[in-house]
């Protein structure tokens, strides 16, 4: 187990909104700050004081020096430096968190909190967590993957970039302006999008627009790392919670009844709350599927066959292609089905990645290298055959060859011609596996009341297999409200009889709240990606609808002609899922809910 960050004391957990950075308070609230800058002063008339005592010291020499030093450190330097933290330091919330807390020796109201997957959201909700005035006080996050910095460990690793659009940045930026900081100087900003035809024929599908502040294309090892760096350097700083990143950790079972984790190294818990930011695959989901009562708890996963993808990074872009814009290549031939999506990244960098359609390369022949393209083809050897054999094979049925496999896909995207590296990118695809994408659905983001408080977040809840490209960005949206939800509904208070009950309680409260905010938005954006999902619109609505996307596409809403295309919608404004779905109902089937009634359905799963 690699513990990332120091293990702290525990104190009390309304110390955060006095530790400062500098002259800064990590949380900038202007209370906070201020009674940092008194403390500054406190600090300084505290050395007067001291400078003041020493001399008299010197003149007391029949006085026992250490009943002196005892009187001076009891009853003047202590108060007047606020070493020991008082409820006249905090806030008013934080008065009320503290004032409880002290009702009861042993700070029964502080949450021990698990979190499964190191991902984006998992690590901005740890950080929000730390940022909070909850009161936690312990943090394990586990994740089974190496981490992100560790170089050596990262190569050959399935490596894309996320586009980071308004919606994961504002999700960020709740934490503060410095965190977005931190994440943004590891990407490259871009807004440009192009669709090439033909090595001649292409659209400009999306330009800057001015005063519009662009996406921000960041591998995820990236975005972890800075998210990463900066959680250490906080949780080190905060004497009210311990924080353990713990890498390289894989979780084998999840106990919902006895609220514990058991890894590959021991048991850990028992858990307060336990949070699933563990992907499409999310083995928090199957505990919770499996410890809620029959029919209540509900999930559909697929996997998006037959479409897959690999992707290779560069080090330089495409000489043939515009620097600063992102480019969906078509294939020269149309009916391949393999298209190349190039996207530039920090430091003149990109990332490649081709998606195509499985194959199985055990059911073809071995290639002649004499033969000719079409005859290639004739004989079942492809680029997709090359580039996608099917996972599920081992390595000895898998024909590969970094000459031929290069030589296709320069026939194929003429306009990769020339980049530096593509040896090393072909190979990189050929020593990956073939990636399928999953999609997920869940009718409810957290668990019963009869166990142990627990929420899904990102693909553990909602995944769209890329198609959307808001997967990062809506599960840091989820990070961020599920915390808003604890800090609306956990409100420790005073005589309270049954602690441990009235703390489940108001934990499953804000659990609940959480869902009924973001089930509706997940379902929402899944409608956005996967359209009428199979079913098919009645003949004049389905031509009205395509008319609409051409118009769309064309004029963008400008000239007050049609509409934001979709994917503009999604990447560049703060609409809501919801919204954005209800207002393109004429794409769609079926109806999507009202608020009323997805409240209703909400609350009625864990009903009796």
């Amino acid at each position: 187990m690699l513990n990332v960050s120091r293990s702290l004391e525990r104190d009390r957990f309304l110390a955060n909104t006095l530790t400062t950075r500098g002259k800064r308070a990590i949380h900038p609230s202007s209370e906070g700050i201020k009674c940092a800058e008194d403390s500054v002063e406190q600090h300084k008339k505290s050395h007067r004081i001291f400078f003041v005592t020493a001399v008299a010291l010197l003149f007391c020499s029949m006085i026992s020096t250490s009943s002196l030093l005892f009187l001076f450190v009891t009853v003047v330097l202590l108060p007047t430096t606020g070493a020991f933290v008082t409820p006249r330091h905090a806030s008013s919330k934080t008065q009320r968190y503290y004032h409880a807390l002290q009702t009861h020796s042993e700070k029964e109201f502080d949450l021990n909190v698990a979190i499964v997957g190191a991902g984006p959201s998992g690590l901005l909700l740890a950080h929000k967590l730390l940022q909070s005035n909850i009161p936690v006080a312990n943090i394990d996050v586990f994740e089974s993957r190496s981490d992100p910095r560790d170089i050596k460990k990262q190569q050959g690793s399935r490596a894309y970039a996320l586009g980071l659009g308004i919606r994961g940045r504002s999700a960020i930026r709740t934490v503060d302006e410095e965190l977005w900081a931190a994440v943004k100087k590891r990407g490259f900003e871009c807004e440009r999008f192009r669709l090439h035809f033909t090595q001649k024929l292409n659209v400009k599908l999306r330009d800057r627009e001015e005063g519009v502040e662009p996406s921000v294309l960041i591998y995820q090892t990236d975005l972890c790392s800075g998210l990463l760096d900066e959680l250490e350097i906080r949780s080190s700083e905060s004497s009210k919670c311990t924080v353990k990143v713990h890498y390289d950790t894989f979780i084998k079972q999840v106990d919902l009844a006895n609220a514990i984790l058991e890894t590959n190294e021991h048991k850990k818990g028992s858990y307060d709350l336990i949070v699933g930011c563990d992907g499409a695959n999310s083995i928090v989901r199957g505990a919770l599927e499996k410890y809620s009562p029959p029919n209540t708890f509900q999930f559909t996963q697929r996997r998006l066959l037959p479409g897959c993808f690999k992707v290779c990074r560069l080090t330089s872009m495409p000489p043939l292609l515009d620097q600063n814009s992102v480019a969906l290549i078509l294939p020269e031939s149309k009916a391949l089905g393999v298209t190349a999506f190039v996207e530039p990244t920090v430091s003149g960098g990109c990332c490649i990645l081709f998606a195509g359609k499985l194959s199985d390369n055990s059911q073809l022949d071995a290639p002649d290298a004499s033969k000719s393209e079409e005859g290639e083809e004739q004989a079942g050897i492809n680029l997709n055959s090359l580039l996608f054999p099917d996972p599920n094979l081992s390595d000895r049925d898998i024909h590969s060859d970094a000459g031929l496999t290069k030589e296709m896909i320069l026939a194929q995207f003429p306009l990769l011609e020339g980049t530096p590296g593509m040896e090393d990118a072909v190979q990189q695809l050929l020593n990956q596996r073939t990636s399928v994408a999953d999609s997920v659905k869940c009718n409810i983001y957290n668990s019963p009341s009869s166990i142990t408080p627990t929420a899904l977040c990102g693909d553990a809840a909602h995944a769209t297999g890329g198609v959307s490209g808001q997967g990062c960005n809506s599960a840091l949206i989820d990070a961020a409200v599920l915390v808003d939800c604890l800090i609306e509904n956990y409100q420790p208070r005073t005589n309270v009889e049954n602690i441990v009950g009235t703390k489940k309680a108001m934990l499953h409260q804000s659990l609940q709240s959480y869902s009924n905010k973001q089930v509706p938005e997940g379902l929402a954006l899944y409608d956005l990606s996967f359209g009428n999902d199979g079913k098919t619109l009645p003949i004049f609505r389905n031509i009205r609808a395509m008319l609409s996307n051409v118009i769309d596409t064309i004029f963008g809403g400008r000239f007050a002609i049609g509409k934001k295309p979709l994917q503009t919608l999604l990447a560049s404004s703060l609409d809501s899922f919801t919204d954005i779905r209800r207002d393109r109902q004429k794409y769609f089937v079926e109806e999507f809910p009202t608020d009323e009634e997805f409240d209703r359905q909400l609350r009625s799963v864990y009903d009796a």
